[in-house]
C-alpha cells in the first residue's frame, strides 16, 4: 500500500469511484463493509477496512474510473421510505423557468413533479398568484451537529427555505445521534465532512482544544480534556506516510466528502514563520494531491479550507473539487489585502478546473461565544492588542468587503461556479442577503445561485435545482417575485419537500447557535 501512495498522480476528478472493480465485486464489498461498519466496534471498522484494501491491492484492482467529479452517493430517504405521499396538484403558481416566472400547473406525484394530470388527485392547492423557486441550499455550514439544538436548527432552516445543507467539519458521533431526524421528506437533507484534515498544530485544532471545547462543547456536553477532538474534528497529517497510515481510520468514520485545510501555505516550508499577519496555518501543500486522490479513488469529493489567494491556487492545482471560502472572507489587517485578492489568471484557472467556489462573505461577521477572546487569527484581536491598536475593527471589515467585491467580479466574469454558504451565521440567508448588498450579482443571477446552483453542487446527482418532468416535488412559494426584489427571498408563504407541504413553528427564543469559523 505505501508503494502505490508514493506512486499517486494527478488525475481527473471522478464521477464514481468504481475502481475498476467488475461490478459484483463492488456491490459484495459495497453491501458487506457498509453494514459491518454500521455495527461492528470502531476498532473492528479499521481492520475491515484495511483487510478489504489489501484483498484490492492484491487482486490488482485498484484503478479508478477518469472522468469529472465524484457523484454524491450519501442515501437520501425517498418519499417512499416511512412515508406516505398523496397526489396534489398545484394551480395558479408563477413558476421559476431559469429565467423569469410563468403561470403553470405542476403535479406531485410520489414525490415527485409532472406536467401530466395523474388519473386521481387527492387535493388540489391554489398557489393563488404566489412566485414558486426551488427549495435554497447552504454550501458551508457547522451548525448542524448535535442532539443539543437540532430540533431549532432544523426549524430556522424550514423557516428559510433551505432544504439542502453540508455540515464541513463536524464530529460524528455527535452526528450519529441526529441522523434520524435527517434526510427525510419531512426535514432537511443534510451531508457531513466529519474531522478535517489539517497539518501539524494547524488550524483548526486551537480553535476546537482552545475555544470551543469550553465555550461550545462543554456547556452541553460536560467537560472534556484538552485533546479530546483530535481524531473527532481534526485528523494532523505530518507526512505522506502519516496520511497512509490514518487513511483507514478516517475512511472508518464514513464521511460524506473530505474537508481539507490550507493556511498561509506558501510560507509552509519556512522555519522562522511569523504568526504576526494573522494567518493561519495548515496541511503541506504537497499532501493535497495524494488526499484527493485517494478520496476520488472511494468516490468523495474534496473541499478545501483557504485564506490566501496561494491556497486557492495551490487547492485548485491539486485538483480539490470545490473551495471552502472565498478569498477575503478572513482578513488579519489591511496590510495583508493583496494576499487574499486574486488575479484574472487565478479566476481562469478555476473556470478551467470546474472548481466550485463557496461563498462565506458574512464568515467575519458573526462570531460564537468567546471567539473574540480567540487570538487565532481573529481580526478582533489582531485590531486591538500590540502593533494593531489603532487599527479599527471597522477599517478592517471595509477592506475585506473591498476585497470580496473583487474577487466575486473575477470570478463571475470567468463563468466560475459559485455556491452560497455562510460558514456559521444562523441560516445560508444572512449570506445570500449579504451578496446582494455586496452589488456583484444581479437579482436573477443571484436567485439562480441560490436556488439551482448551491443544491446540485450539495447532492449532484440528485433532481433538484429545477422544475423539470421526474425533478423532485420540492419547491418554495414566495409572496413576491424576486427577480425584481430579492428582498422576497424572506417572504415565504408555503413550503414543499417530496412532495409533503412543511411548516415551521414560530419560535421566540433567543438563543444562539454557536458556530465556528472554518
Amino acid at each position: 500500500m505505501r508503494a502505490s501512495m508514493k506512486n499517486l498522480k494527478p488525475q481527473e476528478k471522478p464521477d464514481q469511484a468504481s475502481g475498476g472493480l467488475p461490478f459484483f465485486m463492488r456491490e459484495i464489498f459495497g453491501v458487506v463493509i457498509g453494514r459491518a461498519l454500521k455495527q461492528w466496534s470502531y476498532a473492528a471498522h479499521v481492520r475491515l477496512y484495511m483487510t478489504a484494501l489489501l484483498i484490492i491491492v492484491g487482486l490488482g484492482l485498484t484503478g479508478c474510473t477518469k472522468t469529472n467529479h465524484p457523484s454524491q452517493t450519501t442515501p437520501v430517504k425517498s418519499p417512499h421510505d416511512g412515508h406516505t405521499s398523496r397526489t396534489y396538484a398545484f394551480v395558479n403558481g408563477q413558476w421559476f423557468d431559469g429565467q423569469g416566472f410563468s403561470q403553470g400547473t405542476w403535479y406531485a406525484v410520489q414525490g415527485s413533479l409532472t406536467r401530466s394530470r395523474p388519473k386521481s388527485v387527492a387535493q388540489t392547492i391554489d398557489l393563488k398568484g404566489g412566485y414558486v423557486v426551488p427549495p435554497f441550499g447552504e454550501a458551508h455550514t457547522h451548525n448542524v451537529e448535535g442532539a443539543w439544538n437540532i430540533d431549532q436548527v432544523i426549524n430556522h432552516y424550514v423557516r428559510d427555505g433551505i432544504f439542502y445543507v453540508k455540515n464541513t467539519t463536524d464530529i460524528p458521533e455527535f452526528v450519529e445521534q441526529i441522523r434520524g431526524k435527517l434526510n427525510t421528506p419531512d426535514s432537511i437533507d443534510v451531508i457531513f465532512a466529519h474531522a478535517g484534515l489539517t497539518g501539524q498544530n494547524g488550524h483548526p485544532i486551537a480553535l476546537y482544544e482552545d475555544t470551543l471545547r469550553t465555550h461550545r462543547y462543554e456547556p452541553v456536553i460536560g467537560k472534556r480534556e484538552k485533546g479530546w477532538f483530535n481524531g473527532r474534528a481534526y485528523f494532523p497529517i505530518s507526512s505522506l506516510k502519516n496520511l497512509e497510515e490514518q487513511w483507514p481510520t478516517i475512511m472508518a468514520t464514513q464521511p460524506d466528502f473530505i474537508k481539507v485545510y490550507l493556511a498561509d501555505s506558501e510560507h509552509f516550508k519556512n522555519d522562522t514563520r511569523s504568526i504576526t499577519h494573522g494567518f493561519r496555518s495548515g496541511l503541506d501543500p504537497q499532501l493535497i494531491q495524494p488526499i484527493v486522490t485517494l478520496a476520488h479513488r472511494q468516490g468523495l469529493r474534496v473541499s478545501a479550507h483557504i485564506e490566501t489567494a496561494a491556497d486557492f491556487r495551490t487547492a485548485i492545482k491539486g485538483q480539490v473539487d470545490e473551495i471552502a471560502h472565498l478569498p477575503g472572507w478572513f482578513l488579519p489587517i489591511p496590510a495583508q489585502q493583496s494576499a487574499v485578492l486574486l488575479t484574472q489568471e487565478d479566476a481562469q484557472l478555476a473556470a478551467t478546473h470546474r472548481t466550485v467556489i463557496i461563498t462565506t462573505t458574512v464568515a467575519e461577521h458573526f462570531h460564537p461565544p468567546g471567539h473574540q477572546a480567540h487570538s487565532e487569527g481573529n481580526p478582533h484581536y489582531l485590531a486591538n492588542s500590540g502593533s494593531h491598536k489603532q487599527q479599527s475593527v471597522e477599517n478592517v471589515m471595509e477592506v475585506a468587503r473591498e476585497s470580496q467585491v473583487e474577487n466575486l467580479r473575477l470570478l463571475h466574469q470567468a463563468g466560475v461556479t459559485i455556491a452560497i454558504g455562510s460558514d456559521h451565521a444562523e441560516t445560508a440567508l444572512a449570506e445570500a442577503l449579504h451578496l446582494h448588498q455586496l452589488g456583484v450579482f444581479d437579482n436573477l443571477a443571484l436567485l439562480k445561485m441560490w436556488s439551482e446552483t448551491t443544491p446540485q453542487t450539495i447532492f449532484p446527482s440528485r433532481k433538484i435545482g429545477r422544475f423539470d418532468e421526474g425533478y423532485e416535488a420540492s419547491f418554495l412559494v414566495l409572496q413576491g417575485n424576486p427577480v425584481e426584489d430579492f428582498e422576497q427571498v424572506r417572504n415565504i408563504i408555503f413550503r414543499v419537500k417530496q412532495g409533503f407541504p412543511l411548516s415551521w413553528r414560530e419560535t421566540q427564543d433567543s438563543e444562539a447557535i454557536a458556530g465556528h469559523a472554518h
